[in-house]
């Protein structure tokens, strides 16, 4: 494949780049005794909650475009050992038959990119990649544990969408709400239903928690076009009304498949974060859906339901 032509048509609305060729192990096994070294990139410390701007930053500083033959899509960067960074995708996004690809980096940096080949997915829509940066250096996602998850809980996702018009925006920060925690998994891992826009070029992006921690790698859009994606793993459906909503929802793989399935790669808290108030709970307190945006359970509440903003709305 020639790269030189894909460059130019990627960087016209991204100026300069870089393209770093430099050879990678794409042997899994390779990587088995590799120290996991994840550096925390959530707010402040995992007892604050992150403002709108704080998030959309951090999952801008984590997440990157992968680039093949028949388009893009959006990759994790989940760990850094020393110049060698591992990103974390959907297979769905490198299934080409040139098996060339780009990572772009949020600095607009362009760089080679090799897949680590793995059996061990047992059909979890995932896939890794990794590339060498000699010069630069890039944010490492911190991740959640999405077992600490409630339907109702706000999330956030990111990726960079396929530019359908002019004026649509090339990285994409959506918020929105948990709608669906799946005991099983449906064929390709997905278990988080949640009630975001996700768009084609999306998949393989992250979803975030209000902390800013990764709990979830998009993979699904809402209202797929093809196939019947509602099929759980033991080869049985939902019932009828259960299908029904979940067509109307995105869906993402938990974070613990890929820390489970390769942990060298990954790895999650084993316990929930503690909710602890922090100073920067007093810049919410007269502001309203307090209690909805950091997801405490009062009983009975200790905010009258007038006092609500509509700042993670």
């Amino acid at each position: 494949m020639n790269w030189r032509s894909l460059i130019l048509t990627v960087c016209i609305g991204n100026g300069l780049f870089c393209l770093p060729i430099q050879a990678l192990s794409k042997n899994f096994d390779d990587f088995k005794s590799s120290e996991t070294k994840i550096q925390v990139q959530n707010c402040t410390d995992c007892n604050n909650f992150c403002t709108i701007e704080e998030l959309k930053g951090l999952a801008k500083s984590i997440t990157v475009k992968v680039i093949s033959e028949n388009g893009w899509g959006s990759g994790i960067i989940l760990k850094r050992q020393e110049q060698i960074y591992t990103i974390v995708t959907n297979q769905h996004v490198l299934n080409t038959q040139d098996k060339s690809y780009l990572v772009q980096t949020p600095d607009g940096n362009f760089y080679e990119a090799n897949q680590i080949e793995n059996e061990g997915f047992q059909g979890n829509d995932l896939a890794i990649l990794q590339f060498r940066s000699a010069h630069y250096t890039y944010a490492v996602a911190s991740l959640g544990n999405s077992h600490a998850l409630a339907e109702g809980d706000k999330i956030f996702a990111a990726g960079f969408p396929i530019l359908e018009k002019p004026q649509d925006t090339e990285f994409l920060f959506t918020r929105g709400k948990v709608s669906i925690l799946s005991d099983k998994p449906l064929e390709k891992g997905y278990q988080i239903g949640y009630t975001n826009l996700i768009k084609k070029g999306m998949s393989g992006g992250p979803l975030l928690n209000i902390y800013g921690q990764v709990i979830g790698i998009n993979g699904m859009h809402a209202y797929p076009l093809w196939g019947n994606p509602y099929v759980y793993r033991d080869g049985e459906q939902p019932n009828i009304n259960l299908r029904q909503q979940m067509s109307h929802l995105a869906f993402a793989i938990p974070i613990e498949t890929i820390a489970k399935l390769a942990p060298q790669f990954a790895s999650v808290p084993n316990i929930k974060v503690t909710q602890i108030p922090s100073s920067k709970i007093f810049k919410y307190l007269f502001f309203p859906d307090f209690i909805d945006v950091l997801n405490w359970k009062f009983s009975p509440p200790i905010l009258p339901t007038s006092c609500m903003s509509q700042e993670f709305r």
